[in-house]
């Protein structure tokens, strides 16, 4: 990676991740439409920009309001001229505006990278982070109402406890909602610090986990709070009819949740689930098999890409991060 290319991403405090395999993996040609539903530091966009050329045009979204202002600095030139359109949207809404613009089946690329940047982790007054003490607020936008500390002091019990088994794959998830409830009704948690350290005073694990007990309890509360999943079931429902044909879709998810979702879309859209159905002595063609399992198109790579070592050496934040690309049929 080259100074040059990361330069936007360094002034944002955040380096991205898979940033050339990610790019790469949308195979697009010069004068091409490409889309990055979650702009970031700038980084895939950047080199989305310099694939399509400047007689392309890129598309890029982002909920967080801090990501958009860097991006009007960092890619002045190429917003002026038209080349770059930002829209300050969750990546669920990116198909309205593509329609919207008439671009809809003319899109030769659309990315999406579902980690949480940098800036959101690293700044305390986020509230994302339970090694950062700060307000518990946890919204990557933060023009929308209902933060963490909201949803922690006011959720039902049973709530509390679906959404850390269910989000955070917590296995103590009700017990943790329990001793939540119980203290909030003595003082609210208003902090990260405040949530962590109760957390972590009352976890079950002792001190063998490897794992600080608030882990997996945050990562529910951020899930929650901005509806990751629904927002990616929401998009990815809507985004195969985007491309053109043989246009990609690209997506880096970074935990299980939406690794299964990704997979199992990805499956449903090549075909593969109904395939699997199917009696393998039925004697017909390949393309007739693909219409009889209505396949849009294919799964381009049969294991999902992810950091190399060295990557993760140099970004810890990457080594969960897998990379999953699906081409539209012709």
């Amino acid at each position: 990676m080259t100074k040059d290319e990361n330069i936007a991403e360094h002034d944002f405090g955040h380096v991205t991740v898979l940033l050339h395999e990610a790019a790469e993996s949308l195979n697009l040609p010069s004068g091409a439409v490409a889309v990055d539903c979650t702009l970031g530091g700038g980084g895939h966009t950047r080199l989305l920009l310099e694939a399509v050329g400047k007689n392309g045009k890129v598309l890029a979204f982002d909920r967080d309001i801090m990501a958009i202002e860097h991006a009007q600095k960092a890619f002045a030139g190429q917003i002026f001229s038209g080349q770059l359109l930002l829209v300050h949207k969750p990546f669920s809404e990116m198909p309205d505006h593509v329609h919207k613009a008439g671009l809809a089946g003319s899109v030769a690329g659309i990315l999406a990278d579902l980690g949480v940047s940098s800036p959101q982790i690293d700044l305390g007054e986020r509230g994302f982070s339970f090694l950062k003490d700060g307000p518990l607020d946890m919204r990557m936008d933060t023009t929308r109402p209902g933060t963490a500390a909201e949803l922690v002091n006011t959720a039902e019990e049973t709530e509390l406890a679906i959404i850390f088994r269910d989000f955070g794959e917590e296995p103590m998830g009700r017990h943790f909602a329990k001793m939540i409830c119980r203290q909030r009704l003595i003082a609210p948690f208003m902090t990260t610090g405040e949530l962590a350290s109760y957390v972590e005073k009352h976890s079950p694990y002792g001190s063998k986990s490897r794992k600080h007990p608030a882990t997996k309890i945050f990562q529910a509360l951020r899930i929650a709070v901005n509806g990751e999943l629904t927002e990616l079931d929401q998009f990815l429902t809507r985004a195969v009819p985007l491309l053109a044909p043989n246009g990609r879709l690209a997506i880096i998810s970074f935990h299980s949740l939406e690794d299964r979702a990704v997979k199992r879309f990805f499956a449903e859209v090549s075909g593969k689930l109904k395939r699997q159905e199917l009696s393998r002595m039925v004697a017909i063609t390949e393309r007739e098999l693909d219409k009889m399992v209505n396949a849009q198109g294919r799964v381009v790579l049969p294991t999902p890409v992810e950091p190399s070592l060295q990557e993760v050496e140099a970004n810890p934040r990457a080594r969960s991060a897998k990379l999953r690309v699906f081409e539209k049929g012709c």
